[in-house]
């Protein structure tokens, strides 16, 4: 038996392997669009009207940890990585919260050296409002982002800079704030992959925003919450039964476990955040 439990390991490490050479070449081709989608224009029109779409949720457990992110940098930065073209509202408070909730943990752990891994870069913004959270809070810490995502391939990103500058890297896209970009660790990959090779003696605080099955948001729960101590936080985006039925069953499983306290953050958009607090030391995995 044992000996076919290792096959079957190793069966599924090397299809994982193949997968994520497989996203590598998709991903780094035109994962977004082979052309420019809209004018300078329209990105501006968009971000009018996103800037005025906040989750008043979001702004009450603002006031409520008293720490309260600059609207002004907020929505310049959304403007080059959250303002885009598609089919549903656009939102970007998960900023907000970040930044917010990450400030409150740094101002209970003011000596920490604060480690914090995200899955989901997409274009950067949320690693760049947690990196202007430790910035912010005279604070020491390092982000380590993940993403199928190149870093440093020039492609069209969907956003404004597409009809102005043509096909450029994430790290160009982001140059607007290299202050910040010191405290961020772009890693280009799959999690199933990616996650395993990197360990930490702790990892303070994370946001899941990466792949949005139940498998995915437990592997990627599993592997944080092992280096997690009591008062450690996960964020979990999207916690949405109708869209990502997934991400629901991790959260409820997670909560009855009761290693983590769970807070729902509810919105009037749909877009439902999860601050998953540390309880207590867990010996088992979920499954």
């Amino acid at each position: 038996m044992r000996l076919i439990a290792e096959r079957i390991l190793k069966l599924q490490h090397n299809f994982l392997i193949k997968m994520n050479d497989w996203s590598l070449k998709f991903w780094n081709q035109e994962p977004f669009t082979r052309e420019p989608i809209a004018d300078r224009g329209k990105y501006l029109d968009l971000a009018q009207g996103a800037a005025k779409n906040i989750n008043s949720n979001v702004l009450h457990l603002e006031k409520r940890l008293g720490f309260e992110i600059d609207s002004s940098w907020l929505n310049d930065l959304a403007l080059f990585t959250q303002v885009v073209i598609k089919r549903n509202q656009l939102n970007y408070s998960h900023g907000r919260l970040l930044y917010s909730v990450l400030r409150d943990y740094i101002d209970k752990n003011p000596n920490a050296n604060i480690t914090i891994f995200e899955t989901g870069t997409a274009r950067g913004f949320s690693s760049l409002c947690m990196a202007k959270a430790i910035k912010d809070s005279q604070s020491f810490g390092k982000i380590v982002t993940f993403d199928i995502l190149p870093h440093r391939k020039e492609i069209y990103w969907n956003v404004i800079t597409d009809h102005t500058k043509g096909k450029i890297t994430r790290e160009k896209l982001l140059e607007k704030w290299i202050d910040l970009l010191d405290y961020v660790v772009f890693i280009q990959g799959y999690t199933r992959v990616e996650l395993p090779k990197l360990c930490s003696s702790r990892i303070n605080f994370a946001f899941l925003d990466g792949a949005h099955t139940y498998e995915d948001v437990m592997f990627e729960f599993n592997h944080v919450s092992c280096f997690q101590e009591r008062g450690d936080v996960i964020v979990f985006d999207d916690y949405n039964l109708k869209l990502f039925p997934g991400i629901v069953k991790a959260v409820n499983e997670i909560k009855m476990s009761k290693i983590y306290s769970i807070d729902i953050i509810d919105s009037e958009n749909d877009r439902a955040y999860v601050i998953a607090t540390r309880l207590k030391k867990s010996i088992n995995r979920l499954r």
